[in-house]
């Protein structure tokens, strides 16, 4: 599998069975990964920190525990990244900002130290815009990530450096994070899937300071389903350090069903957010991906959006900008040393009193309570995970969508109201647009139900096959 030079074409549960068949070694994958890395890495600048050290060691540990027949489950000896705002024992940690430039964390967040028990080689960290928190990937420390189907567009952020990876073939699997649409955008505009689950489904116990209170949650992208599950089921798991991750059971597929008749799910179809522009390839692939989850016959029916996407927006930019204000706020002179965007949300969020911030906190507590009302006999909701395609990469944002003029948040319509919510959604790739840019189809699920989500995405993925995409520079 390797000697050919394939091996990247391969999912993440191929290579696992390459290695329990020993066609393989994880060291002899753990070179093919380094040899891509250092062939096309320069191009998109999506790993922006290589522990060659650390990985060689783990991939010779694993093929010791092959050889002696006591392999650790089906991630020993496989690649993956973990993005550069997810604490990592023993590597920076610099959260793309000059901030943290020099900083290196004290241990492993719970979901690396899962992986790393699992057997799992970590290979690097992937570059994100500082504090996580721009639609771009780009920051003063490491500079832009550009995306591998067009090196002059953006893959998106804050998880761009990731997608970017998977894309091209460095790793088949990365982990990330997603506050406000951080996995879901990226992974459309990168043609790759990514789930964000269930706020408190991945137990957490270090991290940096949260800036947008629960909003943030750890996730995998993958180039298939089966490689999203494959992560999850080892780091979707309750622990004692996470009291809120002890409301869930041990992620199981076998939890999987749905609420209509046959065994069928009930699903409704969002194909705009107020009266939000959506671009037409996206709106076109939307109406597409609705038809082919009617074919599979479930229930399909259109729907208004549950949700007001410019009070979404407003509350969005309440909370970072507070969140990012308490980073910055013992820091001196962090006027000089944040990015420009960064600089004036948080100036912007300084004159935010305490009544106004608890008022939010309030409307959030509402908005849950008003979605899963919605969600009731829904198995899912089904939008763009993204209203718009890649963008150029000098541009923070597109500046139209569909021919009407664009704010920073156009794009995101669809995207940060899950994270207000707390529920799980997943991006997977839909019918592409015209010019063969990637498209994602956006699933919405019921609260701690993520195992049903994943079982359409399955399904789609099998009806709607997008494996053999891949762009130009990974086939170099």
């Amino acid at each position: 599998m390797t000697g050919d030079g394939t091996w990247w074409r391969q999912s993440a549960g191929e290579l696992s069975t390459a290695l329990a068949a020993g066609e393989t070694t994880a060291a002899a994958l753990l070179d093919g990964v380094l040899d891509r890395i250092n062939r096309l890495n320069p191009d998109i600048n999506a790993i922006v920190l290589i522990d060659e050290t650390g990985a060689r060691r783990a991939a010779e540990a694993s093929d010791a525990r092959r050889r002696a027949g006591a392999a650790l489950g089906p991630l020993d000896g496989l690649p993956l990244t973990i993005k550069d705002n997810i604490y990592v024992g023993g590597l920076p940690a610099t959260w793309g900002s000059a901030l943290y430039g020099d900083f290196t964390p004290p241990g492993d967040d719970l979901p690396v130290a899962r992986l790393r028990a699992a057997g799992a080689v970590i290979v690097g960290k992937t570059n994100t815009p500082e504090f996580a928190m721009l639609p771009v990937t780009e920051n003063k420390l490491f500079g832009v990530t550009r995306n591998p189907w067009d090196l002059s567009l953006t893959p998106g952020g804050s998880s761009g450096g990731a997608v970017a990876s998977v894309a091209a073939g460095l790793t088949p699997l990365a982990i990330g994070t997603d506050a406000g649409g951080s996995i879901r955008r990226p992974a459309s505009y990168a043609g790759v899937a990514g789930i964000r689950p269930t706020t408190g489904r991945v137990a957490r116990d270090l991290g940096f300071p949260a800036i947008a209170q629960d909003f943030q949650a750890i996730g995998p992208m993958a180039r298939s389903v089966g490689d999203l599950i494959l992560a999850l089921s080892c780091i979707a798991r309750p622990s004692a350090s996470d009291r809120l991750s002890l409301a869930f059971p041990p992620f199981d597929m076998n939890r999987a069903a749905f609420s209509g008749p046959n065994g069928k799910a009930v699903i409704r179809f969002v194909p705009r957010a107020g009266s939000g522009p959506v671009e037409a390839a996206v709106g076109d692939s939307m109406r597409r991906a609705a038809d082919t989850f009617a074919d599979l016959g479930h229930d399909v029916a259109e729907a208004d959006a549950p949700y007001d996407p410019e009070e979404i927006d407003r509350i969005w930019a309440l909370m970072i900008g507070v969140g990012m204000g308490r980073v910055v706020q013992d820091v001196e002179d962090w006027e000089t040393k944040v990015d420009d965007g960064i600089r004036g949300v948080i100036e912007r969020a300084s004159e935010v009193s305490a009544g106004d911030y608890l008022r939010t906190l309030d409307r959030i507590q509402e908005l849950r309570a008003d979605f899963a009302r919605w969600m009731t006999g829904v198995d899912a909701m089904l939008t763009p995970a993204s209203a718009t395609l890649p963008w150029p990469i000098e541009r923070r944002f597109p500046e139209t969508v569909d021919g009407a003029p664009a704010g920073p948040r156009a794009a995101a319509a669809f995207a940060t109201f899950v994270n207000a919510v707390g529920h799980p959604a997943i991006s997977i790739p839909g019918d592409p647009s015209p010019t063969a840019l990637p498209i994602g189809v956006q699933l919405v699920g019921r609260f701690g139900h993520d195992e049903d989500l994943l079982a359409l995405a399955l399904e789609f993925e099998a009806a709607k096959p997008w494996h053999d995409r891949w762009p130009t520079l990974a086939l170099a």
